[in-house]
């Protein structure tokens, strides 16, 4: 009898084309041989079967009557036709993306008879939330689904101790950083940023990625003030947050100097981010996931070859150092962020500096880090996703 292929079903609270995370996973299993569902959340209006991934997807978006029901009442629905979806797959592994689908893969796989893995983007319960009653519905969800979890998978080592101390994991978190599968930098896909902001040959600091509060923005940008030669570029700057930060320019008398743009295809990023001479990164110390956290623009930086600042906190100065690629500050003082910007930006010439980002950027990278992945499932399923007998796909899935 002919074997099937190992299947997987990821679990996702939203639209998979909001998370790389998602679909870098999904699509270095399903390149290894896995049979791989994403089961998500698209817009009401979104044709999911459409999208050209290696991987299916069944949407659980409540389509009719959403509007009509209160916002609560509308997550329990739609949480249960995940559960649904995602039995009827029939695969081998459920894989849940973050605290909030761990009861329904909990119940997915109590069903279909999976395993259940448990993929924690960040801390969940280090999270300030701030809405009703949702960190103890995380907390509860967390504190029910870990420990009954087959594999857990995390974003950063201190997360890894966290989780497996507070919930005494059967088997050690397996870490896979958020590290880029992007192209290399090509002058091709990106406009003369230099010319194009009128910044010439001066300086120039890139914060790359949303900008919002905790993030240290408005630090940074006081920071800026200190530094009259350079000039600052938000790239994925949008909403209301890039207005504020617009004002604030206007107040330190640096708005010719502040540089707001929108995010950019993720193909033609790296062109972007080449551009600058320094990255910086600057997540407040305002909770435990930040201090654990290991930021995708951090990893976008070296990859794009760019020196590094960020926050002197435990995971990414522990990196930072131990590559020697950058330098840390407190990012709620613009004082200590301007000397660490003044050291990287007299520093961005220096052939050491660049020895050093040349070889985190060859060891720093997905084709690496997805081995992790694999390894997970190697340990679950064995290391032939084809010769272990999954069970195929339901009718439900989309290719």
């Amino acid at each position: 009898m002919d074997s099937k292929r190992t299947s997987v079903c990821m679990l996702l609270h939203k639209d998979v084309a909001h998370d790389t995370r998602v679909q870098r996973e999904a699509g270095a299993l399903s390149a290894a041989g896995y049979e791989v569902t994403v089961v998500h959340l698209p817009p009401p209006d979104t044709a999911s079967e459409n999208e050209r991934v290696p991987f299916a997807l069944v949407p659980a978006t409540l389509r009719r009557g959403r509007q009509r029901l209160p916002h609560s009442l509308r997550l329990g629905v739609e949480a249960t036709r995940i559960v649904v979806r995602a039995a009827a797959t029939q695969s081998d592994a459920i894989h849940v993306h973050d605290a909030a689908m761990l009861l329904p893969g909990l119940v997915a796989a109590r069903r279909s008879g999976a395993k259940l893995v448990y993929d924690s983007h960040e801390l969940a319960t280090g999270v300030p939330y701030r809405r009703g009653a949702w960190p103890a519905v995380v907390a509860t969800a967390e504190r029910l689904g870990a420990p009954r979890a087959d594999a857990t998978i995390v974003v950063s080592p201190g997360i890894a101790e966290r989780l497996s101390r507070r919930y005494r994991l059967r088997r050690p978190p397996a870490v896979v950083r958020n590290l880029p599968d992007l192209p290399p930098p090509d002058a091709a896909d990106a406009p003369d940023l230099r010319r194009q902001l009128g910044v010439g040959k001066a300086p120039l600091v890139l914060h790359q990625g949303a900008v919002a509060g905790g993030r240290g923005c408005e630090t940074l940008l006081r920071a800026l003030s200190l530094l009259p030669a350079a000039h600052l570029l938000y790239l994925g700057a949008a909403g209301p947050y890039a207005e504020r930060l617009r004002a604030l320019a206007a107040e330190c008398g640096i708005t010719d100097r502040i540089h707001l743009l929108g995010p950019v295809p993720p193909r033609a990023l790296l062109a972007h981010t080449a551009q600058a001479d320094v990255g910086v990164s600057l997540l407040e110390d305002s909770c435990e996931n930040h201090r654990l956290a290991l930021p995708n623009k951090l990893f976008e930086y070296v990859a794009a070859g760019l020196p590094v600042v960020v926050a002197d906190l435990p995971e990414a100065a522990e990196l930072v150092r131990s590559y020697g690629i950058g330098w840390c500050a407190d990012p709620g003082e613009p004082q200590s962020v301007a000397a660490a910007l003044r050291t990287a930006l007299a520093a961005r010439d220096d052939s050491g500096v660049r020895n050093r980002l040349e070889r985190a950027r060859e060891e720093l990278t997905w084709a690496r880090e997805k081995q992790r992945l694999l390894s997970v499932y190697g340990d679950l399923f064995g290391s032939d996703p084809a010769g272990v007998g999954g069970r195929p796909l339901s009718v439900g899935a989309q290719r």
